[in-house]
Formats: structure tokens, sequence, C-alpha cells
């Protein structure tokens, strides 16, 4: 189960070639790339896995596994405790979460323990075909939506970078962090497929607290996993059958763990979960990556998926 997943779907992704996946029903895995060795780069295995915050910094309330087992809480050093303070290896994500081998100095191409594989290339240094660019307006309201695939918990956060004159290979997490976007509003959104009349708002949890950098909003993952240590990947089927969720679900069926183990990689979650946006109304016009950069509670794993966009007037 900790193998799973999720990955940005809209805008169009740098992994869905030619935009055919977006926000389509149960897609949220589909985009891909053939990397160069041969191995295949499915959309939500760009992450980066195996890393920690030191402290928790996040405020009260915004948990999303409570699990103790024998009074230890295994999740105290898991990215979500202080939301953007993990290290990453890519804003973009790795194609299997380990670039230095597992465990790291590992010079064997294999499937990692824990999720993944290793020496995958970062997404910033890799030539995706056909990619999409959505235009964004400043100052604009715009829509953002992530699918998930194993329901890690969590929360996350939208940022966006200007394209280094030097190149894509040239963004860092740093510039990310110099413009994080805010949250418009105070409603989240899940939809099934791209008919919006399946929308279905709520209240969304958003948080300034604690944050990395300072002041940056993260949202927490609206929908609960079960309260159980698997978070429901053991269950016979979808939507916590034996166990309560971790936390009250947003609106019914939105809840669990989003793939079962009889069935691996195989969708439950048929919605993408969605935010509305501010766009900066002081950015210069031009090109611009977004990163979606998910910190998970369950494990210690940062998925993070990018997208094209052009600024304009």
């Amino acid at each position: 189960s900790v193998s799973g997943h999720g990955s940005l779907v809209w805008p169009y992704t740098w992994l869905d070639q030619g935009g055919v996946n977006g926000l389509n029903e149960g897609k949220q895995c589909s985009s891909f790339a053939m990397l160069e060795d041969g191995r295949y780069g499915a959309s939500c295995m760009w992450f980066n896995n195996y890393t920690f915050i030191e402290e928790r910094t996040l405020e009260e309330g915004m948990g999303t596994f409570f699990d103790k087992w024998f009074g230890y809480d295994p999740y105290t050093h898991n990215p979500w405790r202080s939301p953007g303070a993990a290290p990453i290896y890519s804003p973009c994500g790795v194609a299997g979460g380990n670039p230095e081998g597992c465990p790291s100095g590992d010079p064997t191409v294999q499937n990692c323990p824990g999720g993944g594989f290793s020496w995958g290339p970062l997404a910033e240094n890799f030539d995706f075909p056909n990619v999409k660019v959505t235009e964004w307006k400043k100052g604009s309201v715009v829509e953002a939506a992530w699918g998930i695939i194993a329901n890690h918990g969590g929360g996350y956060s939208y940022r966006l970078c200007k394209v280094p004159e030097e190149g894509m290979f040239a963004i860092t997490e740093e510039c990310f962090q110099a413009t994080p976007l805010r949250f418009a509003g105070d409603h989240q959104w899940v939809q099934y497929g791209s008919d919006e009349s399946t929308r279905i708002e709520f209240k969304a949890n958003y948080t300034e607290v604690g944050t990395t950098p300072a002041g940056s909003q993260w949202a927490k993952n609206p929908i609960p996993a079960c309260k159980k240590a698997d978070g429901g990947y053991y269950d016979t089927e979808p939507e916590c059958p034996t166990s309560e969720p971790q936390f009250p679900a947003p609106a019914p069926g939105l809840l669990g763990y989003g793939e079962l183990v009889a069935a691996p990689g195989a969708p439950t979650f048929m919605f993408s979960v969605g935010d509305y946006l501010q766009v900066p109304d002081n950015l210069e016009a031009g090109d611009y990556v977004l990163s979606f950069r998910w910190d998970c509670e369950q494990t210690s794993q940062v998925w993070a998926t990018c997208s094209s966009i052009k600024i304009v007037e």
C-alpha cells in the first residue's frame, strides 16, 4: 500500500501528453512517460520518497492520521506534520521517487521497498513530449484538481515559478517557495469526470500556521482514509466497511483508501479533488510552471506534479 500515489490532473500536466486525460474519471494515474531506459513512468509514480521533518508545526485540527501503535505515533516525522518543510529532490517529482538508489547510494536499478523504484530522472530534467500549456490571466480565479489512488492523508499546496532563462532544468523548490498561491474563497470541491454538473462543494480546511515558507497557505486533504493502519487498503470493498473514517467525510461516498489489495492500481475514487486558486495580479506575464506538492501524513513521501502555465495580461 505504501507504493501508493496521487497526481495533479488539472491543469493538464507535463505527463498528460496532448491533454487526453485531464479530469476524466478514473484517469488520475493513466498519464505516463517512457523513461530513456525503457521503464514506465506512470503519473502517480513521480514523487520524493523517504523524506522527514524535524518537529511538528502543524496546527491542531489539521491532522488526517491518528492511529497509535501501542502508544507510539508512527507519523511523527512524516511531511504533513510540518507542511512544506520536508526536503525534496524535485518540486515536480522524481520518476520512482528514489533518485539516489534504495537505500541511498545503492547503484542497483530496482523496485524499492516502501514504494517506487530507483534512479529515475527528475521531472525538470526530462523532456516530456507534447506538453499542453494552460493560459491563466493575471488576477483571475482559476481551478486546479488532483486525483488520489492511495490515500496517505496529509495536505497540499500549489506554487508558481517563472521558467528560468537557462531553461526548465534550472527550476528549484526555492523558486516555487517564492510564489505560493493562495486559495480563493473557502470551499473545495470534488467532481466525477469532466462534467461540472457532478461537482460537490464543501467547506475547506486551509492553514497558514507553521507552514514553509512562512505564511504559505496549505489545504488539508479533505478525503478521510479508514481508521486503521493500512488506511483501508486491505478491506474487501471501498468506503471503510469495517471501520470509521479517520475524520468525518465531507460528503457521502468521499472516504476510503482509493485502491484495494485485491486490485492494486485500480482506482476506487472516480472523482478529482479541486480548489479555486487566486492568480496574483503582480506577476510578470510569461511562461511559468505550476507545482502541486502533496505532503503525506501516513507515509514519508511528498508527491509532486507540474504543469506548464502561460500568464497573460
